[in-house]
């Protein structure tokens, strides 16, 4: 009866209970700590891979999703503060939106659940100026909690990034209206001459792009694809190939 009595005298105390932004943080943390262990568990194969050269957008992409993923983690820990602890959880979701749409193997090709909850909440990522965009405004947050240096080291990051988007999707754009291809027909040949299993991947239509007389960056080819495609994607189907081509023709 006194321990009844003792929880009753403490109803309504607002130091005993937990607020509600207690529990979503630490269901949040709690989410992000499983996240991060599978992470962490990849993170040698990816160094190897940050050591090879030239990188990739799409493995850039990732490091900065990662990053941001783990400046925030820290910015949680050792920040104060309702509006700081906001912006770092904000910041570790969009860090994981990245890692989603990114990472072809580990944690998030086994879990469709996030993909599926990407595509739904942020669906502009899915085009290749929308994730610049995207790039551009993770990058203005970073830079917002200026004095924190990890924030900010990430920032001009991810603002180094945008830009890398930004520039490569203008220089592949203006390189993809000078392929000539003359009528539909001419399209799906040249598609079938170098398509391996039904769809250019990346070497076969880096092969085609050259036998056609262009030079193109692998950046440059990662943002022709992902222009193409119209998504995240790292190969290339007759359909988008035959229906992007169309648009040329206008």
């Amino acid at each position: 009866m006194s321990a009844m009595m003792e929880g009753q005298s403490d109803y309504g105390s607002t130091e005993s209970t937990p607020t509600q932004f207690d529990k979503i943080a630490k269901d949040l943390m709690s989410e992000g700590l499983s996240i991060g262990k599978a992470l962490a568990e990849q993170g040698k194969g990816y160094y190897e891979e940050m050591k090879a050269a030239p990188k990739s957008l799409y493995f850039m992409s990732l490091v900065g999703g990662v990053g941001m993923f783990v400046v925030s983690a820290m910015g949680l820990v050792l920040r104060s503060g309702l509006f700081h602890s906001l912006i770092q959880i904000y910041l570790a979701i969009f860090g994981l939106v990245i890692c989603a749409l990114e990472m072809k193997d580990g944690y998030f090709s086994g879990h469709p659940e996030y993909k599926a909850f990407v595509a739904e909440y942020f669906h502009f990522v899915f085009t290749f100026y929308g994730r610049a965009v995207f790039y551009v405004f993770c990058a203005t947050m970073l830079l917002g909690q200026f004095p924190y240096m990890p924030d900010m080291i990430v920032g001009l990051y991810m603002a180094f990034l945008a830009g890398m988007y930004i520039t490569m999707g203008f220089k592949s754009s203006k390189k993809l209206k000078e392929l000539k291809i003359q009528g539909e027909e001419e399209a799906k040949s040249v598609f079938g001459t170098y398509a391996q299993d039904g769809v250019l991947d990346k070497v076969s239509f880096g092969e085609l792009l050259s036998k056609m007389g262009f030079e193109f960056s692998e950046q440059e080819i990662d943002a022709a694809l992902m222009m193409i495609a119209g998504e995240t994607k790292d190969t290339i189907s007759e359909e988008e190939f035959v229906s992007w081509h169309a648009t040329t023709m206008v």
